[in-house]
């Protein structure tokens, strides 16, 4: 089980979102006079060929469409990507200020990502998030909390946060994560590395740190990463191939519970069921076999 889902793939998945065109930070673009561009006005188009680019010398043909990517090159690949983002954002642009070396920083960090860290969901591309940590700050954001954002970047603080009501309309704004000592009422309340200390749901908690082998816990997100929640509901280290298990979290990374004992995410060619199955991440529907991962250099 992957540890870091790509942020791009997984805000899409969620309909939201994290990139859009980059512009200006006035809602009316101002007229072309034939000069230079605003800085970051170009960042998008460059993030999706870097990605392109990386996949395509990472996976060869027969990997990309086993994981659904049909596009004939990496061009045409960043092109099908760019209009995504474009569309599901609404085409408007950031609502900030570019970080040019955080740019960069994101560039240079897709560029060398490991290639069997690329996440592949037909068109819809990633990267593994922990070898592209400069990317979410390529935007310094300047909506504040409890405003309407169109993506993450827009916001002065942590995320965009997009919810539907019960008559189907969207709105969204942004949300900050708490920090230490913060009110929280689930562990999604908190920032990534904090637990929410709850004593008694539904009453709120705290967010804190996560705990470390030893603390006493009543899930795995109580718990530091690398460790889950064991029977004993202690903090402990996560099973190896062939120990125990309830459940996927029990084990370690790379691996799943099968039935009570952890075992090996499938590889290229294994029978699955669902794509949480393979190492891949991608079960191929037409022959419910696993996608192998890409092995380029």
């Amino acid at each position: 089980m992957r540890t870091h889902r790509s942020v791009l793939l997984a805000t899409l998945l969620s309909a939201v979102a994290m990139f859009a065109v980059p512009g200006c930070e006035d809602d009316e673009k101002p007229a072309s006079s034939g000069g230079s561009e605003p800085a970051g006005s170009d960042f998008l188009s460059r993030y999706t060929k870097a990605l392109c680019n990386r996949t395509f010398a990472c996976c060869d043909a027969a990997t990309r469409a086993a994981h659904g990517l049909d596009a004939s090159s990496a061009d045409a690949c960043a092109s099908d990507l760019e209009a995504i983002f474009v569309a599901i954002n609404g085409g408007g642009d950031v609502k900030g200020t570019f970080v040019p070396e955080k740019g960069e920083a994101c560039l240079a960090e897709v560029a060398a990502a490991p290639c069997a860290e690329i996440e592949i969901l037909g068109v819809v591309l990633g990267v593994n998030g922990e070898f592209t940590p400069s990317c979410p700050d390529a935007w310094d954001g300047s909506v504040p909390e409890g405003e309407t954002c169109g993506t993450n970047w827009d916001c002065a603080r942590d995320r965009c946060l997009r919810t539907t009501d019960a008559n189907g309309q969207m709105t969204s704004a942004c949300t900050a994560r708490a920090a230490v000592g913060e009110p929280c009422s689930s562990p999604f309340d908190c920032e990534a590395a904090l637990r929410c200390d709850q004593p008694a749901a539904p009453d709120a908690g705290t967010c804190a740190p996560r705990l470390a082998v030893g603390g006493s816990c009543k899930g795995s997100s109580d718990c530091q990463e690398e460790l889950r929640c064991a029977q004993d509901d202690t903090c402990q280290p996560r099973e190896q191939a062939g120990g125990p298990c309830a459940s996927d979290g029990d084990c370690v990374a790379g691996m799943a519970c099968n039935g009570a004992t952890c075992a090996p995410l499938g590889a290229g060619g294994a029978p699955c069921s669902f794509d949480g199955d393979c190492a891949s991440s991608a079960c191929v529907d037409a022959t419910s076999t696993c996608a192998d991962v890409c092995k380029g250099s």
